[in-house]
């Protein structure tokens, strides 16, 4: 069986938690480990468990080192209020994909709230 794919038919259909435990088999039988990795952490995204993603997607960065991991790294730390993790995130991925507008936005948003702070 073919659990990635499978997993990625759930999670089309927003069936976040029947997803995220095929994309746990999949890891199990070696099948697209990163993407695995990263899909199961976006679930967790999803469900809004932003602390249970962020290890998941370190385990897919050392797999594979793609500008959507650090992105959505960023995304959880943004979303746990830790805006010097999030900023690091978020430039990693600006600097392996600056064409990423979503990446741009959330740079910025960041650094206008630090503009905020100071004054």
């Amino acid at each position: 069986m073919n659990y990635f794919k499978e997993a990625n038919n759930f999670y089309n259909r927003k069936d976040y938690i029947s997803a995220l435990n095929l994309y746990q088999k999949s890891i199990e039988v070696k099948q697209n480990e990163a993407a695995s990795f990263y899909n199961w952490a976006v679930c967790l995204i999803k469900l809004k468990s932003y602390e249970k993603a962020i290890p998941l997607l370190k385990k897919a960065l050392i797999l594979k080192q793609d500008s959507r991991y650090f992105f959505n790294l960023g995304y959880c730390h943004a979303m746990l209020k830790n805006k010097r993790k999030a900023l690091i995130y978020f430039n990693t991925a600006w600097s392996l994909d600056n064409q990423d507008a979503d990446c741009e936005k959330a740079i910025n948003m960041i650094t206008n709230s630090y503009k905020k702070d100071i004054i």
